[in-house]
């Protein structure tokens, strides 16, 4: 079978017959470090993850992406390398439209590197993330995009996910609990929390030298109204 130098090194034209938009050399190698034949993944977008993911002959992986033609690339790629396509199940669809109603089976490994125009990012985490199993990993690519840092940034705080890997490409996070969604309000969300003006804003009771600070200066301004007051907190 091919090496993953090679796919790395020379991968297929999948996108608009002209590039390859692949992941990074380092996800490439954490993907093939981590996939097992037993794993069950799921991606948002196809190109050279999918490669990479196939390679692995993991038992089932699911592709969802809108371009029917990137999907021919990579089978016709497969077929002249030897790799394996018959557990790929390929979505030809927006995953804003296919995940919501999806039945999904119960994850090992989810990529979110489809359309990253807000809120695409999100929405792939929302319908995904719920069936990651316990100990799955939950893979963003791009974070040199807005949503996709955002998103990184949600699970680098949140106590129900664990930090594996991050660098300026990617990131991974390990799911802690199961379920996900829950009623906890905004606050109990420490990314969210700690976002808020409000979490800037620090209460100071005043005390008694704050309040001295303060009739000081009423009587530099107005002598004959504080004198009273002053002689009054002096006294207590």
């Amino acid at each position: 079978m091919i090496t993953l130098d090679d796919v790395v090194a020379r991968p297929p034209i999948v996108h608009g017959g002209r590039a390859t938009y692949g992941i990074s050399p380092a996800l490439c190698r954490f993907l093939d470090e981590r996939l097992s034949p037993h794993a069950v993944t799921l991606e948002t977008g196809a190109g050279l993850s999918t490669i990479v993911i196939l390679r692995r002959g993991v038992a089932r992986h699911i592709s969802v992406t809108p371009y029917a033609a990137e999907f021919d690339a990579i089978r016709t790629y497969c077929g002249e390398v030897g790799i394996a396509t018959g557990n790929w199940q390929a979505i030809t669809g927006s995953s804003l439209d296919w995940l919501p109603s999806a039945t999904l089976p119960p994850l090992d490994l989810v990529l979110i590197d489809g359309a990253h125009a807000f809120p695409a990012p999100f929405v792939d985490w929302c319908y995904t993330a719920e069936s990651l199993k316990i100990g799955g990993l939950m893979v963003v690519d791009d974070l040199q995009l807005v949503t996709a840092r955002i998103l990184a940034d949600f699970m680098r705080a949140d106590e129900r996910w664990d930090e594996v890997r991050r660098d300026h490409r990617f990131a991974v996070y390990r799911k802690r609990v199961h379920p996900l969604r829950d009623e906890r309000d905004w606050l109990a969300q420490a990314w969210v929390a700690s976002s808020s003006p409000v979490a800037a804003v620090r209460v100071v009771r005043q005390g008694p030298l704050r309040r001295l600070a303060s009739l000081v200066a009423r009587a530099c301004a107005e002598p004959s109204l504080v004198a009273p007051a002053l002689r009054r907190w002096f006294h207590r």
